[in-house]
């Protein structure tokens, strides 16, 4: 199993970033006012994304998955107007003539949808994680608690965690411990990619702003 293989594909689009319906009103406003409009939604978007995050961690510690799913349920909303909000601004940008502007809204779009894709995808290989879903930390596990025993001992459960029909047996699935951290690893990297991608798109977001107010 590759680690590609525990991450979603990029084509399956989160619940929360899917459009909440086929026609919306077009945003109003001057360009300016549009952009403006847009950095509002962006601010929106960083707050839930810190909520969303102190919800994960809370669960990761406590285990109380209610209150995360509760969060996340609020949040998946929240993201839905958010869309629906840049697509009203995107459509009105290209009203007005303002297509390198719409452009980079689109490009921004597409990469929270990826960053929220990928944000999930974290989240469940750490919550697997934490909940110790793997036959291999419970290998871990029983080998560290056998190392400080006598050595008659800690041989013999050294030898049971390799049997076949150990309780602990590895389901033919499951991602091997090296395929769990290239899966990680590999997640980070793309995060970190399309959360590069979004700030460059905002720096010329605010660029244009610049130059509309020099106008």
């Amino acid at each position: 199993m590759s680690p590609q293989a525990l991450l979603p594909s990029p084509g399956d689009s989160p619940p929360a970033q899917q459009q909440a319906a086929p026609q919306q009103d077009q945003a109003g406003g001057s360009a300016l006012e549009l952009l403006d409009s847009f950095l509002a939604v962006q601010r929106e978007r960083a707050a839930a994304y810190r909520r969303f995050d102190a919800a994960f961690r809370a669960y990761l510690q406590n285990g109380a998955e209610g209150p995360y799913r509760h969060v996340m349920g609020q949040l998946t909303a929240q993201f839905q107007d958010c869309s629906r909000r840049v697509l009203s601004v995107e459509a009105a940008l290209q009203s007005t003539g303002q297509d390198e502007a719409a452009a980079l809204l689109r490009a921004v779009q597409e990469n929270e949808r990826e960053k929220l894709r990928l944000t999930l995808a974290l989240q469940a290989l750490k919550a697997a994680h934490a909940q110790q879903r793997f036959s291999w930390q419970h290998e871990e596990a029983a080998v560290a608690a056998a190392a400080s025993l006598a050595p008659g001992v800690a041989d013999l459960l050294q030898g049971h965690l390799c049997r076949v029909g150990c309780v602990h047996e590895a389901p033919t699935d499951e991602p091997t411990q090296a395929e769990y951290a290239g899966a990680v690893r590999e997640s980070y990297q793309l995060l970190q990619g399309t959360i590069t991608a979004i700030s460059e798109a905002l720096e010329e977001v605010q660029q244009l702003q610049t130059d509309l107010l020099e106008q």
